[in-house]
C-alpha cells in the first residue's frame, strides 16, 4: 500500500512551489494543505514554525532542500542530481544560492515595508529640523539619494543577470533535464514574476532567456 503524501505550505511561496513541482515531476500523488493562520504553522511545524513540511506516511521532513533530497532518495526516478559528483555539487550549490539570495532580498524588502508602515506621518523632535529627514533618508539608502527599494531591485536584477550568464544556451542549469538547481531557481523566479517585490515582474519580463527557462521547466513539471 502506498504511503499518503501531504505537502504543508502556502502555495505562493518559492519553497512550497519548488517542492510541489518536484513531487509532480516524480509522478507522485499528494495533497497540498495551505495554512489558514499562524496556528497551522505551529501545528504542522512545531519545532520551527516554518513551512513547507512534507509528510510521507508517519515521516515528516522540514526544509525545502531536505525535502527534495529525501524524495529523491525514496523515488530516484527521474533523478534530481547528476550522477557526476562534480556536477551534482554545482547543482546543490546553485539551489542553495537561489534560496538564500531570494531570502536576503525579500527580508530586506519586508523590513522596508514594515518600517514605512510604522513611521508616524507627522515628524517629531529632531525630524522637524530642516534637512534632518533628508539626511536620514540618505543614510538609509546607503549613502546615496537612491530609494532603498530601488537599490534592492537593482540588486535583484544583478542576480537575474548572473542566472542568464550561468544558463547560457542550455535548456536547464548544468544539465538537459531539470535538477535540484532548477527547482531552486524556478521557485525564486516564480515569486518575482508575481511582483512580490513591486517592480520585480518587470525585471523578469526584461530577461527573455529566463522566461523561456520558466516555460520549459513548467512544461515538464505540471504546467
Amino acid at each position: 500500500m502506498s504511503q499518503r503524501i501531504v505537502l504543508y505550505g502556502p502555495r505562493r511561496t518559492p519553497y512550497t512551489e519548488k517542492v510541489r513541482r518536484a513531487l509532480v515531476l516524480k509522478g507522485l500523488d499528494f495533497e497540498l494543505c495551505e495554512p489558514g493562520g499562524p496556528e497551522d504553522y505551529r501545528r504542522w511545524s512545531p519545532e520551527t514554525g516554518l513551512l513547507p513540511v512534507l509528510a510521507i506516511g508517519a515521516e515528516r521532513v522540514a526544509d525545502s532542500t531536505r525535502i527534495l533530497l529525501r524524495i529523491d532518495e525514496l523515488w530516484p526516478k527521474p533523478p534530481l542530481l547528476s550522477p557526476d559528483p562534480v556536477i551534482a555539487a554545482q547543482q546543490r550549490q546553485l539551489e542553495d544560492w537561489a534560496d538564500e539570495s531570494f531570502l536576503w532580498y525579500w527580508n530586506r524588502w519586508l523590513a522596508l515595508v514594515r518600517r514605512r508602515e510604522s513611521e508616524s506621518p507627522q515628524p517629531r523632535g529632531l525630524l522637524r529640523i530642516p534637512g534632518v529627514r533628508q539626511a536620514l533618508a540618505w543614510l538609509r539608502a546607503g549613502g546615496s539619494w537612491e530609494r532603498p527599494e530601488t537599490a534592492l531591485l537593482r540588486g535583484v536584477d544583478d542576480r537575474l543577470a548572473d542566472l542568464v550568464n550561468l544558463l547560457g544556451t542550455r535548456r536547464f542549469f548544468y544539465a538537459d533535464q531539470p535538477s535540484i538547481a532548477d527547482f531552486g531557481v524556478y521557485g525564486m523566479l516564480f515569486v518575482l514574476r508575481m511582483d512580490a517585490m513591486l517592480g520585480s515582474a518587470r525585471l523578469i519580463a526584461n530577461r527573455p532567456s529566463l522566461i523561456e527557462f520558466m516555460r520549459r521547466f513548467e512544461d515538464v513539471t505540471g504546467g
